[in-house]
């Protein structure tokens, strides 16, 4: 089809550009906590007994296995998340030629969800939420079929998603209660449930409870004035979505599929409860990586709706999304390590890049010169990226810090020497 050719083309170019633009630079804290415990993992390190793990396995897997087949390096690493990427817009692309019958809007919203605000400063980056989009995008797509298998495999879809991190449990509900079929959603959640925690035990045992439930109770809560920063820059850079999805409603009858709107909005309700996990210390905005997803498929419904019913208000409200996306994405592009118009109005500083390619170049070339077997007194990416050893072989120094039944494994890093600095 001209349209999936398109839209092929398209996804291809956008992220062999992305990967151009993002280089090597040092996004997200977490990308290089999961990338390094990976690559420990993969060397043969054990989860939660050798190395402090506060999730989970699968994201830790996935990361090993990308390393694995890849390449050790953020190259391979990037590349093969960027495969991950895909996935997730070619489901946005299959929902909207369901919602809509328009396959050049559907090759379009396909292609612009890999640059969602998001989307586009978290890509290619190893975190749950990466896996977590296209696995609750594909549940809420198959749980709205009247067909029993289809409805079995979202509910495996949705657990599927809970494995890379628990707190999706959330918008996985919301799949089961959305689901055509609930029974057979339902029955998926829980034999699939039932095969990976079972499993997941007897693997890693008790010392898996410590990392990805006890020490997560530990970590403690944050402020009401953190969080409500985080709340208005989510709100503000999910405001396009918002109202290209708010178009959608008064507009449903002329929607082709009613079940898979309504799918959608059900799973993007629960996505956006995600947001109250902010007050868990330690969270952060990589939420907004599986919420995106879903409310663009509403959005593209709506500005279809729009387009076809030509009326003025309707159309000037998409046009006003339009162009607000615009400028924020062009703001992150153009400006990454300050992007104004990507950050929410009157904040003080903005969630861009920590470090740039040629800042993470350098730094990572101190570290390689330093005396072999010194550990990196660093952030994790660029133990990582240097390819040496971090203190005591625990990247997560957050979750070692702040939960004392993890004491054992932040001793092993203060006992570390020498270091790198």
């Amino acid at each position: 089809m001209p349209a999936l050719s398109a839209w092929a083309l398209s996804a291809v170019v956008i992220s062999v550009l992305l990967r151009a633009w993002q280089g090597d630079a040092y996004w997200e804290y977490s990308d290089g906590v999961y990338a390094l415990t990976g690559r420990l993992v993969l060397h043969g390190a054990s989860l939660y007994r050798d190395v402090a793990a506060a999730q989970p396995p699968p994201v830790y897997l996935a990361g090993a296995g990308l390393l694995g087949t890849l390449g050790d390096s953020v190259d391979g690493l990037r590349w093969g998340l960027s495969a991950v990427a895909l996935v997730t817009s070619l489901l946005v692309l299959v929902c909207v030629l369901r919602l809509t019958r328009s396959r050049a809007a559907a090759a379009v919203a396909g292609a612009l969800a890999l640059v969602t605000p998001w989307a586009l400063r978290e890509h290619a980056q190893l975190v749950p939420e990466t896996f977590a989009a296209p696995l609750l995008l594909g549940a809420a797509l198959a749980g709205s079929r009247d067909d029993a298998p289809l409805a079995w495999l979202a509910g495996a879809l949705a657990a599927a998603a809970v494995a890379f991190k628990l707190a999706f449990v959330l918008p996985a509900a919301a799949v089961l209660l959305a689901a055509r079929r609930r029974g057979s959603a339902l029955a998926g959640f829980v034999v699939a449930g039932g095969v990976l925690a079972p499993g997941f035990l007897l693997a890693y045992g008790e010392p898996l409870l410590d990392g990805a439930l006890r020490a997560q109770r530990q970590t403690g809560t944050a402020g009401l004035h953190y969080v409500g920063g985080l709340w208005a820059q989510a709100g503000w850079n999910l405001l396009p979505l918002l109202a290209g999805a708010a178009l959608a409603w008064p507009a449903r009858r002329a929607v082709t599929d009613r079940d898979l709107l309504r799918s959608l909005a059900a799973v993007a309700l629960g996505s956006l409860l995600l947001l109250l996990t902010l007050f868990k210390r330690g969270s952060y905005l990589t939420v907004m990586v599986a919420i995106e997803p879903l409310l663009l498929c509403l959005a593209a419904a709506g500005v279809v709706a729009a387009v076809r019913s030509r009326a003025a208000g309707a159309l000037a409200l998409a046009g006003a999304a339009a162009a607000l996306w615009a400028l924020q994405v062009g703001s992150l592009l153009a400006a990454p390590a300050d992007p104004r118009l990507f950050t929410r109005p009157l904040a003080a500083s903005g969630p861009g890049w920590t470090l740039s390619p040629s800042a993470v170049g350098r730094t990572v070339a101190a570290a390689r010169a330093c005396p072999p077997g010194a550990a990196l007194d660093g952030p994790p990416y660029l133990a990582f990226a240097a390819g040496r050893r971090i203190a005591g072989d625990q990247p997560d120094r957050f979750i070692v810090e702040h939960a004392p039944v993890l004491a054992r494994f932040r001793a092993a890093a203060a006992r570390e020497r020498p270091r790198c600095p």
